[in-house]
């Protein structure tokens, strides 16, 4: 995906990831450190309780997540 006018390249210092960035939102290292323990103590706790494999929770979540950022883009109707 091509960057558009106005848009931003980041390096997520955390996770090692480039991260796109078209409308100028930052995030401190503790509020995605925060963040992201929240989201995997919340994967581990469904997997354990529903004996799901990580790899499944983390699939669900990525398509989740796309489709969440569509929806605020307005790109997809909210369910």
């Amino acid at each position: 995906m091509a960057p558009s006018s106005g848009a931003i390249f980041k390096v997520c210092p955390a996770m090692g990831l480039n991260i796109y960035n078209s409308n100028h939102m930052d995030i401190s290292r503790e509020q995605l450190a925060e963040l992201r323990g929240v989201i995997e103590d919340t994967v581990e706790y469904a997997c354990d309780q529903q004996m799901l494999s990580g790899e499944l929770a983390w699939t669900v979540i990525e398509c989740l997540a796309t489709a969440k950022i569509a929806e605020l883009r307005g790109e997809l109707a909210a369910a």
